[in-house]
């Protein structure tokens, strides 16, 4: 009988609907049907309140029964944000008791779990704590501000915890570590948080940002201690061809510790900025033009021989520079000695040379908090790096680099 009563009262809006939406003109169509579809969302929500109202006495409203467990004490109203917009003056039905309580929603809450996710969604696909706003009053008609936005990406957490301590499967074949400066709010003062990333490429020639962590510094002991909860997830470098990093002492340090077997690429790149500031201004091109001979030599002998050619050439004015390269040469030429197809060798090599592809991913870090200067807390910031993870990985799910299955 409840449920003909509470179908029959839905038929009987259809029928309007359809005489109503019959003589509506175009231009005001949609705006009629959104306000038409707030309209049934509100009946819908005073119609199952009552439903569970009369299920919660086992008795309609002002049935007499002799075993009447408490009494009814009117209605109270509830404004509540859904997908389809805000509802204004839900009526919901209380009991005298004050022990009834609705399943539709929680004690105090304002807005639908879809709004939440909505706005959830927003912030983890890049739209900034501001901008959510924006974004969704045309879709919602709702005014959110900034500080509900941080509130209610708090759920973020529980993703950021479920992200740091899933296993990891051992399919790398490339690992990217390297670490990236921001400020930390304590107290009166800021100080300069280290994150440490790491990017890898798998066997299949996909691309992931694995993992992060918030140290002090670069240290020994603080990348040792990221590089073993790696390992101890899963990642023991069995199919690593592969760890290129720039040249931090600590993180070369763990890596010796950690992966002793797996070869270590130091970041040409940052390599050729440290030598620039060694020379004068006059021979930085033709030295740099030098140095690109080698590491864009075809082979790792090639490459020694060109080197011998530039120490020849410039070791008596920039012995420095010299002592330099000789010091990591093994490491910067430790790239050329991995067999790849030779119509992939220049796509490869170009990606593994440099620690460039997870700069390129702390650039959308930066973006995403250059606007707000400084960070509360450590949560705060690794929603916004978990943010922007989840995001790059996602994209990058449809995008694999097939070139990187093309080895020997």
């Amino acid at each position: 009988m409840k449920t003909a009563n509470f179908t029959g009262n839905f038929r009987h809006r259809w029928q309007f609907a359809k005489h109503f939406f019959a003589e509506t003109n175009t231009a005001n169509f949609w705006l009629d049907i959104n306000k038409f579809a707030k309209s049934m969302t509100k009946e819908f929500f005073e119609i199952s309140l009552e439903e569970e109202m009369i299920q919660y006495q086992q008795r309609k409203s002002y049935q007499r029964t002799p075993n009447r467990l408490d009494y009814r004490n009117g209605h109270y109203l509830r404004n509540m944000d859904t997908a389809f917009g805000p509802i204004e003056n839900i009526q919901v039905p209380r009991c005298r008791s004050g022990l009834f309580k609705p399943s539709m929603f929680n004690k105090y809450q304002r807005r639908q779990d879809s709004v939440n996710q909505s706005i959830i969604n927003c912030f983890l696909l890049g739209v900034s704590t501001r901008n959510v706003k924006d974004v969704l009053k045309p879709l919602l008609g709702i005014n959110i501000s900034a500080s509900t936005v941080s509130n209610v990406t708090k759920a973020v957490d529980k993703l950021v915890k479920e992200f740091h301590n899933r296993p990891l499967l051992d399919e790398y074949q490339f690992i990217f570590i390297d670490g990236i400066n921001i400020s930390v709010r304590y107290g009166s003062k800021s100080i300069k948080k280290t994150v440490l990333a790491a990017y890898g490429i798998t066997l299949f020639g996909q691309r992931e940002l694995i993992d992060f962590r918030i140290v002090k510094s670069e240290s020994k002991d603080a990348c040792e201690s990221f590089l073993n909860y790696l390992f101890n997830r899963g990642l023991k470098g069995e199919n690593l061809k592969l760890i290129i990093t720039d040249g931090g002492k600590g993180l070369i340090s763990a890596l010796a510790i950690v992966y002793p077997e797996v070869k270590h690429q130091r970041c040409w790149f940052h390599k050729l900025q440290n030598i620039t500031k060694l020379l004068k201004k006059k021979d930085q091109n033709e030295v740099v033009k030098a140095l690109q001979k080698i590491y864009n030599a075809q082979s790792k002998a090639i490459a020694l021989k060109r080197f011998k050619d530039f120490k020849f050439l410039w070791n008596k004015k920039y012995p420095d520079v010299i002592k330099s390269l000789e010091k990591d040469l093994e490491e910067l030429l430790n790239f050329l000695t991995i067999p790849i197809k030779k119509e992939f060798r220049s796509f490869i090599r170009k990606r593994i040379r440099t620690t460039n592809v997870i700069e390129r991913s702390f650039r959308e870090v930066r973006r995403r908090t250059r606007p707000m200067s400084c960070f509360n807390n450590n949560d705060s910031l690794q929603r916004i790096i978990y943010a922007v993870f989840y995001r790059l990985n996602t994209n990058w799910k449809a995008k694999p680099l097939t070139q990187f299955t093309q080895f020997i």
